[in-house]
């Protein structure tokens, strides 16, 4: 061999495309009720944090996600189809109910107490989130879609910054939970 490497491209017939856009659809709807349910938990993870610097970050996050949100409806704008925000808010409240059942129930098991709760819930659905956008980014690059390839990684990159910061703050808010019966 000469080194290079030949380039095979692959065209689907409409048909085909069409069945793989149905199916990236209902990820993106997917994607959508996450990223609803995520805007959830911080919307009341927020006001209960009391330690300021952790406040202000929370904060923070919650501002980009509305941008994530926006992100993500536009998703279905790339491959030509709309989304069904009501039935998503709607999937992901009852989504939101049954996680933080679950979550508070072994947290409370665990002897945790107050605001860590919801940062802790927060964890969980934030890394949720980031992974439906890295399957995006893997759909968009397996159908040659590099808008959604684009968006998917930059929205990934920066929820995996949010995943490291929301984890700090629950492992600093931890001991307070435990071992004071606190908020922080």
């Amino acid at each position: 061999m000469n080194g290079k490497q030949e380039v095979i491209l692959i065209e689907l017939d409409d048909h085909t495309l069409k069945k793989r856009l149905d199916e990236v659809e209902k990820w993106f709807e997917h994607i959508l009720t996450l990223q609803f349910s995520l805007e959830k938990v911080l919307e009341k993870a927020i006001p209960k944090i009391k330690e300021p610097h952790i406040k202000e970050a929370m904060e923070k996050v919650q501002e980009a996600n509305k941008f994530h949100t926006e992100s993500a409806q536009n998703l279905f704008h790339i491959i030509n189809r709309k989304c069904n925000t009501t039935r998503d808010q709607a999937t992901a409240l009852v989504m939101g109910k049954l996680e933080e059942s679950i979550v508070k129930t072994q947290d409370v098991f665990g002897g945790a107490f107050g605001s860590w709760q919801d940062i802790h819930l927060l964890l969980l659905v934030n890394e949720q989130t980031r992974g439906a956008f890295g399957v995006a980014e893997q759909l968009g690059l397996s159908l040659g879609i590099k808008e959604i390839v684009k968006a998917a990684f930059s929205i990934t990159h920066e929820k995996t910054i949010h995943q490291l910061l929301i984890q700090e703050y629950m492992l600093e808010m931890a001991p307070i939970s435990i071992l004071y019966k606190e908020d922080a």
